[in-house]
């Protein structure tokens, strides 16, 4: 018999094995799942975003979210990935019969990863020299990983750890206010003993002493260290570039800044047709400024995704009134003490009151001793993400070993597992490899890309619906006859169940994948 606090939700045949559904217990919506035969029972909402996990998949005993690929272990409801940092709360299930009973016991939204407590005893200092999602992930990762000793994360950042991505997303548009953007609450760093100290720029770091010098003119030892500096905007030697009126587009700060503008319904030109530069010009239109985009390439993200998903993209930024120089260069930017105008390498002019640069960023590796730095400024690491004796790197500058030779990824989810594999390595005697396959999305006026894999070049790309027409799709990049990414839109299934596939080591080939198109 059921007891007073228990719900029946459906039947054990209601449901196989791989299989989710979203059940009402009381007033509380509930995420049914059954996988080897077990049915569990948790939050339906992802921690990250909120979305309905109804809509992703299971693999095995991994929930994956359907919007950013974050991933649960539904038998605990523990964050397994980025870009969740929170767990999910699970609720007891009964089986009688053959009915299945739920039982909501908390109606609590968030739940922790165990993490140790800190201990003053432990003389230990791990040092984390970044505050970005690898810098954030890595602290709590080195409590999960049962660390006790003192965690001090240095930033020149004012801001603690927040959602960058947001900074040229709904933030840059004024749809999500300042409170959403912190990452984790003060009281949470209070209660795990993570001391992160603002303001504190990191001039010199020697891996062959462990010691760190501050701007400050402190220095600071370590028993093991993070470095997670991300990257710094690239410099453009072009004439015009120091007026008042010229931006960058990487920080908090940066987004409030672009956004007072953009709500004063300024003339703004976006150097720069990349992610950041294409999401900018989205966010600012919004506001109601004017824009234009200049980029070298002829199509927006050609290199990237293609020409067939790059003409798509321009034209829904067309249709919200964007206007696109491509192909072209900036000569200059002119001004009479502050920005005027833009002058391209044909000569054509465009009148501007602010200009954005989007051009990419570099490694922040310049202040490293002792390590060796990659040709395009970032750093080497083994498989568990080290660089040097209790030295590790993670996120934007870590180029890191793949079967497909070493690789360097400048994306937020990729950021945020790197710091907690890193994390967790510094923390535990039994390290793991960081082997996860990368995976980033962008919004492009309202509708969202996800891309899985890597491929700096493709040789074909095979498409399972028609970008130019249709709502959603998929597009495989081929090189070498493998498929080595996957981009897709309104094909969040696929894209969480073919980045699983990818995972486990079983990408399709191209031979299945051009059957399946039949």
């Amino acid at each position: 018999m059921a007891t007073p606090s228990e719900t029946p939700v459906c039947r054990i045949d209601d449901l196989a094995d791989g299989e989710m559904k979203q059940v009402k217990v009381g007033e509380h919506d509930v995420l049914l799942a059954r996988t080897d035969g077990q049915f569990y029972a948790l939050h339906p909402q992802c921690t990250h975003y909120h979305a309905p996990l109804v809509k992703g998949i299971l693999y095995g005993h991994r929930l994956v979210c359907p919007w950013h690929n974050a991933c649960f272990d539904i038998r605990t409801g523990h964050r397994l990935e980025a870009p969740a940092l929170t767990a999910l709360p699970t609720y007891k299930v009964r089986i009688d019969g053959e009915q299945v009973f739920v039982t909501v016991t908390t109606d609590e939204d968030t739940v922790e990863n165990p993490m140790a407590a800190p201990d003053s005893n432990n003389a230990e200092t791990f040092v984390i020299v970044g505050s970005g999602g690898a810098g954030e992930f890595a602290a709590e990762a080195m409590r999960e990983g049962g660390f006790t000793g003192k965690i001090v994360m240095l930033t020149a950042s004012t801001e603690t750890p927040y959602d960058r991505p947001n900074c040229s997303k709904d933030y840059l548009q004024g749809e999500a206010p300042d409170e959403w953007m912190p990452l984790r609450a003060a009281e949470f760093y209070q209660e795990y003993g993570i001391e992160i100290r603002t303001g504190q720029r990191v001039v010199s770091l020697d891996a062959a002493t462990k010691t760190i010098e501050l701007e400050s003119g402190e220095t600071l030892t370590y028993t093991k260290a993070l470095v997670a500096t991300g990257g710094k905007p690239n410099e453009l030697p072009t004439p015009g570039v120091d007026l008042p009126g010229v931006h960058s587009l990487r920080s908090l700060h940066d987004s409030k800044k672009l956004r007072e503008l953009g709500e004063q319904h300024k003339k703004i030109v976006i150097i720069g047709s990349s992610f950041i530069g294409m999401e900018g010009a989205m966010s600012l239109r919004k506001l109601g400024s004017e824009i234009d985009v200049v980029g070298t390439e002829t199509v927006p993200f050609e290199k990237i995704l293609g020409g067939k998903i790059g003409r798509t993209v321009q034209s829904w930024h067309e249709k919200a009134g964007i206007r696109f120089h491509l192909g072209r260069k900036m000569k200059a930017i002119e001004g009479d003490g502050i920005v005027q105008r833009v002058v391209l390498d044909n000569g054509h002019t465009i009148d501007a009151d602010v200009v954005l640069l989007g051009v990419g960023v570099k490694p922040r590796t310049d202040f490293l001793k002792g390590v060796q730095i990659a040709d395009d400024g970032g750093v080497l690491t083994d498989e568990y993400l080290q660089i040097a004796d209790g030295l590790y790197a993670a996120g934007d500058i870590a180029r890191y070993p793949t079967p497909d030779g070493a690789q360097r990824i400048e994306h937020w989810k990729v950021a945020g597992q790197q710091g907690y594999v890193a994390g967790l390595n510094m923390a535990k005697e039994d390290k793991q490899a960081y082997q996860n396959v990368p995976f980033f999305w962008t919004n492009q006026q309202g509708t969202r890309i996800n891309y899985i894999g890597h491929a700096d070049k493709f040789d074909d790309v095979i498409y399972d619906g028609n970008p130019e027409t249709d709502e959603s799709f998929l597009a495989f990049y081929v090189q070498k006859n493998a498929i080595k990414a996957i981009a897709g839109v309104k094909r969040d299934q696929d894209i969480a169940r073919l980045r699983e596939l990818m995972q486990s080591g079983k990408t399709p080939s191209v031979a299945e994948v051009r059957a399946g198109m039949k």
